[in-house]
């Protein structure tokens, strides 16, 4: 776990709409392409050595979309990295691997050793588009994920209508 005197608590809002109440906040980091990413940690039960259930705390990345402060919860003390400016943008290029032997087809950052040779390559929009398409999957060893999933959910609050 993290050390709780350098967080604070706040509402993380999960994907149905339910909240869970007093995650802790622990930093924020500005990612390249201007968006704030926050680190939480969400308390759990995992099993004990031994059998039983003990506390846990599962961490990870959110964007500000995922949560809500909680009233009186001064946020001000938390960490904040933002984007260190360089003098030339970074630009990105993806690399699309199609769907092979069953597997989904997946996104890759130039470079990533995970590509295969058949990939091919695509423009940011191209890899958001296909990103959009439920066949197709961003690969979390490159930058892929982190850096296109949530441009993707970037205005995805409203709920899904009944039956989707």
């Amino acid at each position: 776990m993290s050390d709780p005197s350098s967080s604070a608590p706040i509402t993380l809002v999960l994907p149905d709409g339910q909240a869970i109440e007093r995650v802790r906040l622990y930093e924020r980091q500005q990612l390249d392409t201007g968006l704030w990413m926050y680190r939480i940690g969400v308390p759990l039960w995992q099993t004990a050595a031994g059998g039983g259930v003990e506390p846990a705390e599962y961490g990870t990345w959110v964007t500000s979309a995922q949560l809500r402060p909680l009233p009186d919860v001064d946020l001000s003390g938390i960490p904040a990295h933002p984007r260190t400016r360089t003098s030339t943008p970074t630009r990105w290029a993806w690399l699309l691997d199609g769907h092979t032997h069953g597997r989904p087809a997946t996104v890759h950052a130039e470079g990533c050793s995970g590509a295969t040779d058949r990939a091919r390559p695509l423009n940011t929009l191209s890899a958001l588009d296909a990103l959009a398409r439920p066949s197709t999957n961003a690969c979390t060893a490159c930058d892929a994920a982190e850096v296109l999933l949530p441009i993707l959910a970037h205005g995805q609050n409203e709920a899904p209508a009944s039956g989707d």
